[in-house]
C-alpha cells in the first residue's frame, strides 16, 4: 500500500511543480487529502488527521521553492486585492522568493507590509516567511525590533524567531534587552533559539544568569544548547 501512495505522491508532486503562481496559491488553501490516499483514510481510518498528506502541505512546499521575479507583482497584487486566507499564502510565497533570490528588494516590502497589516494572524505569517532569510547587516529590521518591544507576547515570540539569520550587530542587543525585561519564558525560550543562531560571547552572561536563577527541563534546555553553541561557535571557554 505504502508504495501506490508514494506512486501518486509523486505524481502530484509534479503536478504542483508545473502549475503557475495563481493555480498554486489556491492549492495552498486545499485541505482534502490526494487520491488514493482520501479514499483509504474514509474506509479505514476517518477520524484521524495526517499531516503531510493534504494537497496543501505539498503546494506550501512547492512554494518553498518558487524562485522567478515575475511572481512578486501578482503575489503583490493578490496580499492588496484578497481576503486573508490568500493574503497569508500569498505572503508565505513572497518571503521565500526573498530568501531564494536574496532579494532586499521583496524583504523591504514585507517589512513595509507589517506596519500596515493590523490582522495579527497576518503578520505572524510575515514573521514567520522571513526566518529563513539570508538578512545581511543592510537589512531594515526595525518592523520586527517594533513588535519584539511593543507587539503582544504572541507576536514578541514570533519576532524573536524571526531575527534568526541576521548579520546586523543590533540584533543581539535588540534580543539581549528583551530577554532582560520580559518574563514570559516562551519568549525566553524563542530568544535563546535566536541567539543559538546568531549571539556572540556578549550573550553569554546574560543566558549563563537564566540558567542558574530559572527553572523548567525545557526552558533550561534552550538556554545550555544557545551557550553551548555561542561558545562552539566563538571558541570561548568561561
Amino acid at each position: 500500500m505504502s508504495k501506490i501512495f508514494d506512486f501518486f505522491e509523486k505524481k502530484l508532486e509534479r503536478k504542483i511543480s508545473r502549475m503557475n503562481i495563481q493555480d498554486l496559491i489556491i492549492q495552498m488553501s486545499n485541505k482534502e487529502y490526494y487520491f488514493p490516499f482520501n479514499i483509504w483514510r474514509f474506509v479505514f481510518d476517518r477520524n484521524s488527521i495526517y499531516g503531510g498528506k493534504q494537497i496543501s502541505w505539498f503546494a506550501a512546499r512547492q512554494a518553498e521553492k518558487i524562485n522567478s521575479i515575475k511572481d512578486f507583482e501578482y503575489l503583490k497584487r493578490t496580499i492588496l486585492s484578497s481576503d486573508n486566507v490568500q493574503k497569508r499564502n500569498a505572503y508565505f510565497c513572497v518571503g521565500n522568493l526573498s530568501k531564494n533570490l536574496k532579494n532586499k528588494d521583496i524583504f523591504d516590502f514585507l517589512m513595509s507590509r507589517i506596519k500596515v497589516e493590523a490582522d495579527e494572524d497576518i503578520q505572524t505569517t510575515i514573521l514567520t516567511s522571513v526566518i529563513k532569510i539570508e538578512k545581511e547587516s543592510d537589512y531594515d529590521l526595525q518592523s520586527i525590533f517594533d513588535l519584539l518591544e511593543n507587539g503582544n507576547i504572541n507576536l514578541k515570540t514570533i519576532a524573536a524567531t524571526s531575527l534568526q539569520n541576521s548579520k546586523n550587530q543590533i540584533v543581539e542587543d535588540k534580543l539581549l534587552t528583551s530577554l532582560q525585561n520580559e518574563k514570559n519564558k516562551l519568549l525566553h525560550q524563542m530568544i535563546a533559539a535566536t541567539l543559538r543562531d546568531i549571539g556572540t560571547i556578549k550573550s553569554l552572561p546574560f543566558l549563563e544568569l537564566k540558567l542558574k536563577t530559572e527553572k523548567g527541563t525545557d526552558y533550561k534546555y534552550f538556554i545550555e544548547t544557545a551557550i553551548n553553541e555561542i561558545k562552539e561557535r566563538n571558541k570561548y571557554c568561561g
